[in-house]
């Protein structure tokens, strides 16, 4: 079983059968267990806890099959993962705190979640939970226009030079512009469109070559080493058996 939950600046998946090499990458990770501590290595330090906050570049190994847990990739340029980093001192953060027996009750209707609404109340306690403000702001038009040219796009012109050009700004002024506003970097975001175009194009049947190509990877070698470096597992296994559900736009 495994469900992804994509956002703008982070994927959220629920599994019960993840198991992952040691491994590091360039986000955040913050796994939540649903039931009993997890066991987590980070460099040569084994722990154990219920939500536990890997910091990015730190190496780790999971293994949790048969506990069902939340795994949470945060990109390391937003809002929500400064305010996480703000919090860790050194490799990671075990963060069991009074409450998270009333959390995980919450995060078990995930389980069955099937529209925003649901994942939205989620994402509010946990935001409690952990101590994060929720913040909204108004978005500059020509970054809503990116981020529509975006939802509807062919995936075959990725450069931002190529957006820069249809909101009539320089490649240089709209990636601060889209920093400043969405808190990630427009490359960083055409990676996360990437991923979650080739992750439809999965569930929809498509081999892992033809998804690679339909997301604009550069092959599928790209496309599968971009899954393991983020996810941490193949990308055959991270849509096995499951449920994918856009929460943003």
């Amino acid at each position: 079983m495994l469900k992804i939950f994509w956002d703008k600046d982070n994927i959220r998946f629920i599994s019960e059968n993840l198991s992952a090499v040691s491994h590091s990458h360039c986000v955040l990770q913050i796994f939540f267990s649903f039931d009993e501590p997890l066991q987590i290595t980070v460099g040569n330090t084994c722990i154990s806890g219920k939500c536990v906050i890997v910091n990015k570049n730190a190496p780790y190994s999971v293994e949790s099959c048969g506990t069902v847990k939340l795994s949470i990739l945060v990109e390391p340029t937003s809002g929500f993962a400064s305010e996480l980093t703000s919090k860790i001192q050194g490799n990671y953060l075990i963060f069991d705190k009074e409450g998270i027996a009333a959390l995980q009750k919450e995060a078990k209707k995930l389980l069955t979640a099937t529209d925003k609404r649901q994942y939205a109340e989620f994402v509010d306690k946990f935001a409690e939970y952990l101590g994060v403000c929720k913040r909204t702001k108004i978005l500059d038009e020509r970054i809503n226009k990116v981020l529509e040219l975006l939802q509807n796009c062919d995936c075959y012109r990725h450069s931002i030079e190529s957006f820069a050009d249809k909101v009539s700004l320089s490649a240089s002024r709209l990636s601060h512009l889209f920093r400043e506003q969405i808190g990630v970097p427009l490359k960083s975001y055409i990676l996360f469109h990437q991923l979650e175009k080739a992750f439809i194009a999965l569930t929809n049947g498509k081999t892992a070559t033809e998804a690679a190509m339909l997301a604009g990877f550069d092959s599928p070698s790209h496309f599968a080493a971009t899954v393991k470096k983020w996810m941490g597992m193949p990308a055959s296994q991270s849509v096995k058996d499951s449920d994918f559900l856009k929460v943003f736009i």
